[in-house]
């Protein structure tokens, strides 16, 4: 989360060991070093995301998605969020119906966070359920 008004935003990606199971549980979300973060923005370098998904490919995980923060309370995708889910969702579709897309706001789960896929056209929001 981004808690403070010098916040910078994190990106990392979404990794499951069972791309077959009929739901799929996260086993692993990691942190990608950021080429450019500020309070509403953070980039990455595409050779570094693909290298971690081939090392952890190699310990059997697969990446199904991205998460990264945002400095709102509850966060819906921007349109560089779109650009880059749609991208991404489009590099992996011979493995992926669709590219998990996590953006974790100021408060807590479920309210928020946005959860959701995107199928190359469009964002399909998650109806998260709290855990109580």
């Amino acid at each position: 989360m981004q808690r403070w008004s010098r916040s910078k935003e994190s990106v990392g990606q979404l990794f499951t060991n069972d791309l077959t199971a009929s739901t799929i549980v996260i086993s692993r979300a990691t942190l990608l070093k950021a080429r450019h973060a500020s309070w509403s923005s953070v980039t990455f370098d595409p050779v570094e995301a693909m290298r971690q998904r081939q090392d952890l490919l190699q310990q059997g995980l697969y990446c199904i998605g991205l998460w990264h923060t945002h400095p709102e309370v509850a966060p819906v995708p921007s349109g560089t969020d779109e650009k880059l889910a749609a991208d991404h969702a489009r590099e992996a579709i011979s493995v992926l119906n669709g590219l998990a897309f996590v953006i974790v706001g100021n408060r807590p789960f479920p309210n928020g966070w946005y959860v959701g896929f995107h199928d190359i056209v469009r964002f399909h929001k998650a109806n998260l359920l709290s855990s109580r």
